[in-house]
C-alpha cells in the first residue's frame, strides 16, 4: 500500500479513545480527525493524537479527506451515523448493534 488510510472517529467517550490507540499502532493507518458533540472530549482526544477536533460529523466529512470513519457513538446512534458516513462516499466501521430497536429497521 503506497499511502496510509486516513481515519476519522465519531464518538470520543468510552470506546473512541481505545480505537484511536489501536489506529496509532497500525502502520498503514493515520488518524486525521475526531468528532463528538462534547467539545471537551473531542479536544482531549484530538490533542492526544495531534488531529483536528469537530463537534459536528457533517463538518468533519465536508472538511477532511477521510477514507474511513469509525463510529464509536452510543448504540442508539450507530445506524444514523453509519448511513451519514456512507452517503458521503466513505467506508465505515461500526460496532454492533447497528440499531437497537426492531421498529427502526
Amino acid at each position: 500500500m503506497a499511502e496510509k488510510l486516513r481515519f476519522g472517529i465519531i464518538g470520543c467517550g468510552v470506546i473512541g479513545p481505545i480505537h484511536a490507540e489501536a489506529f496509532a499502532t497500525l502502520p498503514d493507518a493515520q488518524l486525521v480527525a475526531v468528532a463528538d458533540l462534547n467539545a471537551e472530549k473531542a479536544q482531549k482526544l484530538a490533542d492526544k493524537y495531534g488531529v483536528t477536533p469537530y463537534t459536528d460529523l457533517q463538518e468533519m466529512l465536508t472538511r477532511e479527506p477521510l477514507d474511513v470513519v469509525d463510529v464509536c457513538t452510543p448504540s442508539g446512534l450507530h445506524r444514523e451515523h453509519a448511513c451519514q458516513v456512507m452517503r458521503s462516499g466513505r467506508h465505515v466501521i461500526v460496532e454492533k448493534p447497528i440499531e437497537i430497536s426492531r421498529e427502526a429497521i
